[in-house]
């Protein structure tokens, strides 16, 4: 049997890297001040849940692989890990916990898919913060989605070639994938889910622990 613990999660301020004051900008301008500094406190705190969850669960953590959402198939995950988590990443500072059990970390996404996401988030912010025709923003959010099914095709197939058979899987993804409807039958998904800031609707299908 193999086993995969889908984590859905809200990115920190820590994981926005050089897109956060874009971000921090147009969502206060959206939504005030004042719920931006909700949302930033209720992302801290399913942090600390999950943490606590995860510590707590009886796994055998030699036998676990850690796929994370970002991280390149590259050969410098651990440097990135350790990068981000200095900066103030809880949830990479989660990983370097999760790895001191003895979990295995492993490169996640494909990078040039990632290149080209990154772009268009740069084009996107820019294109909001304009006047631009409605036709350009559909034109981005198009290019959005089909890099978004790309992305999972790719996470997907690589947690089905790396995962052993006696082994578990922990999954940290955004709560935009949907990586979870993309795994093989052969591995038995289950969704560890705490306090998420935002609707979890699509994550109802699969077991809860």
């Amino acid at each position: 049997m193999r086993v995969l613990i889908y984590v859905p999660i809200v990115h920190s301020e820590a994981d926005m890297g050089s897109l956060l004051e874009d971000v921090r900008r147009g969502f206060e301008e959206a939504y005030g001040e004042d719920a931006w500094k909700r949302r930033s406190a209720a992302v801290e705190a399913m942090w600390s849940g999950l943490a606590e969850r995860l510590a707590a669960m009886p796994l055998i953590w030699d036998h676990v692989r850690l796929y994370q959402d970002g991280l390149p198939v590259c050969g410098r995950e651990m440097d990135i890990v350790r990068d981000v988590a200095a900066a103030g990443s809880r949830n990479h500072q989660l990983l370097l916990n999760l790895i001191a059990r003895g979990a295995i970390l492993m490169g996640t996404e494909d990078a040039q898919l990632m290149v080209r996401e990154y772009r268009r988030n740069q084009a996107l912010v820019l294109a909001t913060m304009e006047e631009v025709p409605e036709s350009r923003l559909k034109e981005l959010q198009a290019e959005g989605d089909a890099i978004l099914v790309a992305r999972d095709t790719y996470i997907a197939h690589r947690i089905e070639e790396t995962l052993r058979k006696g082994e578990t899987g922990i999954a940290f993804l955004g709560m935009l994938h949907r990586v979870n409807e993309r795994i093989a039958d052969g591995i038995e998904v289950q969704q560890l889910i705490h306090n998420l800031p935002f609707g979890s609707g699509k994550y109802q299908k699969e077991r809860k622990i």
